[in-house]
């Protein structure tokens, strides 16, 4: 099976799961992924997607930077919504090929541009899933994380 083919299945099972869990009290608490330089990966999420940096916990040993969508900073940290949570990790390897992050996208082609702007890449440029109409495309930041983007199809007029 091929590596996109996997995270598409893994990530619709993990929605499906998702909308299970919470009619039974348990919600997505956040996401969590790594980098060696978790503050300069933060910077890219916060151009790119345009979220804030709303929590951050620092140790000798590790930074975790707590990263959420908002209009403002404040407006950010009163989101309930789950956080993007970008912790330490010893290398920007990118050995995991699933998906770590999901996001819903309105304009998938500006964001691709933005994206490869940023640092990151693709590693499956925007297509249309089946005869669906949505538009998944998978892209890599620059600690070598992977995530997937969704678009809805255009409501039909």
């Amino acid at each position: 099976m091929k590596k996109t083919n996997l995270a598409l299945i893994v990530g619709a099972l993990a929605a499906a799961l998702l909308s299970v869990s919470a009619s039974a009290g348990t919600t997505l608490n956040g996401v969590r992924v790594g980098a060696k330089d978790p503050a300069a990966l933060a910077k890219f999420y916060q151009s790119v997607f345009g979220m804030f940096e709303v929590q951050r916990i620092q140790t000798p040993q590790m930074l975790e930077i707590m990263l959420d969508f908002g209009a403002t900073a404040e407006a950010a940290k009163a989101n309930t919504g789950a956080d993007v949570v970008i912790q330490t990790r010893p290398a920007d390897d990118g050995a995991d090929a699933v998906a770590h992050i999901v996001f819903n996208v309105t304009d998938m082609d500006g964001l691709v541009k933005a994206i490869k702007a940023a640092g990151g890449k693709m590693e499956r440029d925007p297509f249309v899933f089946g005869n669906s109409g949505i538009r998944i495309g998978m892209g890599i930041d620059p600690a070598g994380n992977h995530f997937e983007l969704i678009q809805a199809p255009a409501p039909k007029k």
